[in-house]
């Protein structure tokens, strides 16, 4: 299982939040790119990169930042947050992303997501952002009405081949991940998914291995160092 620590980007800082809620962001470092360096300094297997901006306002905002990051590290980058265009996807994979998170647009444009996996179907992972089961789109702000399980089965149907399942109540309290709701997608859906929200201590990466993830996004635990990212790539490997 792969252990992949998490960027979110806001106005060119490093934040969190909590809950996705903007109005609790604590500001970890006015330097991403020196952040993004030091996780692949300690063994990281890829580096997720989330343009919060970007995500609320549906176009990549902290584009040029995110852009640096790639042509300073060697480890794998994924990015989201706001890539709601064909040309977007392109421009981010052009310029050495490996993998292009997809959100909103999947559940909005079902057009754009099958000309996406038609040329591009190895670098899209696509979002899963639920809360009681339901999708939420434009950076948490918005329900749809899609259970999680059954669109996560016909995304798959349709080509999807990895999956990110975030429980939005847990993301960023640190206060163990939704594994319940890990292990039903999985064994419902059966394609690569990584875990992401709520993931505080080692026990959980183990937890979340132990379900069949494929890969654990942590964040909020690194920069407040309550897991140690080497002792979690051990575990995880």
């Amino acid at each position: 299982m792969e252990i992949i620590p998490a960027i979110d980007i806001i106005e060119g800082r490093c934040v969190r939040l909590v809950k996705g809620d903007f109005s609790k962001k604590t500001v970890y470092s006015d330097d991403p790119v020196m952040v993004a360096k030091n996780w692949e300094s300690k063994g990281a297997d890829r580096i997720h990169i989330v343009d919060l901006d970007g995500a609320r306002l549906g176009r990549p905002v902290n584009r040029d930042i995110i852009l640096k990051i790639i042509k300073e590290l060697k480890v794998p980058v994924q990015v989201g947050g706001g890539i709601r265009s064909l040309e977007y996807i392109e421009e981010y994979i052009n310029s050495g992303v490996k993998k292009v998170i997809l959100g909103s647009i999947v559940f909005e444009d079902e057009k754009l997501l099958e000309e996406a996996l038609s040329k591009h179907q190895e670098n899209i992972i696509v979002s899963l952002d639920v809360k009681e089961e339901k999708i939420l789109i434009h950076g948490w702000l918005k329900e749809t009405g899609f259970n999680y399980i059954d669109i996560g089965k016909k995304l798959k149907d349709f080509g999807v081949k990895e999956f990110i399942y975030t429980n939005i109540e847990r993301d960023g309290t640190l206060n163990s991940p939704d594994i319940e709701g890990l292990k039903r997608f999985i064994a419902f859906v059966g394609v690569s998914t990584i875990a992401s929200g709520g993931i505080g201590t080692i026990e959980d990466i183990k937890r979340i291995k132990e379900a069949g993830a494929t890969g654990a996004i942590i964040g909020k635990a690194l920069y407040e160092g309550k897991i140690n990212l080497e002792e979690a790539i051990s575990y995880a490997h």
